[in-house]
């Protein structure tokens, strides 16, 4: 799995799931049967099911297979892609107050 950390998974259907970092204890406890393998950031978690690697949500407690193993899971990660926007998307997007202070950049309050 620590080939896949830092980078995105690509389901076929074109859904990106990710940015992929290894995952900290404590886990919920729903997921107590089940092997952690990483997590996204965001509360979400990918772990073992029967050799098969899933999404678990945290919102919905749903897990998704994404990939029947894990080397075929870590085949289909790669690096995230830059994001390039058009002028006046900056403008008009909301943008985290401390992330923007790092990039000297005014955000909007929601």
């Amino acid at each position: 799995m620590n080939r896949a950390f830092g980078k995105v998974f690509k389901s076929e259907n074109g859904v990106k799931y990710g940015v992929i970092r290894k995952a900290t204890a404590p886990f919920p406890k729903v997921l107590s049967a089940l092997e952690v393998l990483a997590e996204d950031g965001c509360g979400n978690y990918f772990v073992l099911l029967n050799e098969a690697v899933c999404f678990w949500d945290h919102e919905t407690d749903e897990a998704e297979v994404l990939s029947n193993s894990i080397d075929d899971f870590v085949s289909r990660c790669s690096a995230l892609e830059e994001v390039e926007l058009e002028p006046g998307e900056v403008e008009s997007a909301w943008i985290d107050p401390e992330f923007a202070k790092k990039f000297g950049i005014k955000s909007k309050p929601l």
